[in-house]
């Protein structure tokens, strides 16, 4: 458990918080790079509390704007995005992607106010279809992009999609570097053990013995299995300060498996941007591993069919169907006879549970057991944040490279050394096989 007081250090992220100033040391993935078209219409975004807007100008950079217009106020959000800028539509002021004011059109030609005033905005990246913003201020020398695998690999290999899901940041990120609740929440009630893969046979086993080791980027989570008498089988994760985490290894019976991630982003207090990504370093993706095939129905995806229509709202492209209103479309029926849960697919399972909790779940009435160890420890990271200048992994981005895995160990071999190459990222290493 935590006292009410750091709960509310954690979760509060807002502008002048200490969380909030923890989440501004880092840069924050913001938007898709094809939800911005060049000269098209701004996107409204919402970031730590701040509501911003982004837009892409005629030369392809992407700003990232507060909304209101430094003149009077209006909403850049209405504004053109012309030749080079966006222009408020209230008075004509017209803002490059960097914030300088470059046209005042109401005013004296021979007037300098225009050399006066800015708007705010943020320094913005782009890499690999993923747009970056760093709301940490201007001010001195910005780190560097994480070297997160997801955001390196070719658009072939990487598939990413988003949803909003309405609670706190900490309780998603909290369920995501869980691992023993998928042998609950998202499991069949009926399994044949003989037709199954010695992988998946292994987590089967729902009291996993759970070791953590810390790093520079956050920590290592090993769960560990009885594979048989002299043998273990070892499920390795990883929660990536702040907010990511690196998950599955893949089926089991492929020997260039997929592995897959999560960035859960605040948009504000009571709202959350959960990233979802899969990626193979080996091979393109297949058809099946994308979540907008129509085979994908129950995976870590949403397919397009699953999300609301549109609006303009701050991520109002990205509300999934199953949602609080509706039981996320609990079926009572499957749920007695088929699945351990009867809310269809991981995403909205997860987002059942978490959102259940409230918008920002008390977490001064727990009872944590020893299966929590991986969220007591990554309390302490964040509460330990508060009080650094520079937080954890904010100067180590080539840390952030590492991929989920799976392999057997005998009862006396190390967890933390074995399969380095591939669990650390690096090019060429063959995921770890399992029989």
């Amino acid at each position: 458990m935590l006292s009410r007081e750091d709960n509310e250090l954690i979760v509060r992220v807002g502008p002048g918080t200490p969380m909030g100033n923890v989440l501004r040391s880092y840069w924050l993935p913001a938007v898709l790079s094809e939800e911005v078209e060049r000269d098209s219409t701004p996107l409204r975004v919402r970031l730590l509390g701040e509501d911003l807007i982004a837009f892409r100008d005629t030369s392809g950079k992407v700003g990232l704007l507060a909304h209101n217009c430094p003149h009077r106020g209006a909403s850049l959000f209405f504004g053109r995005n012309e030749e080079g800028g966006l222009r408020c539509v209230y008075h004509g002021w017209k803002f490059s992607a960097d914030g300088a004011c470059l046209d005042m059109p109401n005013e004296p030609p021979e007037s300098d106010f225009r050399q006066k005033v800015r708007a705010i905005a943020y320094p913005t990246r782009e890499r690999n279809g993923v747009v970056w913003a760093y709301l940490g201020g201007t001010e001195g020398v910005l780190p560097e992009l994480p070297d997160l695998e997801w955001d390196l690999v070719s658009p072939a290999q990487r598939y990413a999609t988003k949803r909003v899901q309405d609670c706190n940041w900490v309780q998603a990120v909290e369920g995501g570097i869980d691992p023993s609740h998928s042998g609950f929440l998202h499991a069949p009630l009926h399994v044949d053990p003989s037709a199954m893969s010695p992988r998946d046979r292994y987590r089967l086993d729902r009291r996993p013995h759970f070791a953590l080791l810390e790093t520079a980027y956050g920590l290592r989570i090993g769960a560990r299995r009885l594979a048989d008498h002299d043998r273990f089988y070892w499920s390795i994760t990883h929660f990536m300060m702040p907010f990511y985490n690196a998950f599955n290894s893949g089926s089991g019976d492929d020997q260039q498996p997929s592995v897959g991630g999560f960035a859960w982003v605040p948009m504000d207090d009571t709202t959350t941007m959960a990233w979802c990504f899969t990626w193979n370093p080996q091979r393109p993706l297949r058809d099946d591993e994308r979540g907008d095939h129509p085979r994908v129905r129950t995976g870590v995806h949403l397919t397009p069919s699953a999300r609301l229509p549109a609006t303009s709202a701050p991520g109002g492209a990205w509300r999934p169907v199953a949602r609080r209103d509706n039981d996320y479309l609990l079926d009572r029926e499957i749920q007695r006879t088929r699945r351990f849960f009867g809310v269809p697919g991981i995403s909205p399972q997860d987002a059942a549970v978490q959102e259940s909790m409230g918008p920002i779940a008390d977490r001064s009435i727990e009872h944590l057991g020893s299966s929590d160890s991986a969220v007591i420890r990554t309390r302490r990271l964040w509460l330990s944040a508060l009080d650094e200048a520079i937080p954890l992994g904010v100067a180590a981005p080539e840390s952030y490279r590492v991929r989920a895995a799976g392999f057997i160990l005998g009862h006396d071999e190390d967890w933390t050394t074995a399969a380095a190459d591939w669990v650390t990222g690096q090019p060429g290493a063959t995921s770890p096989v399992v029989t």
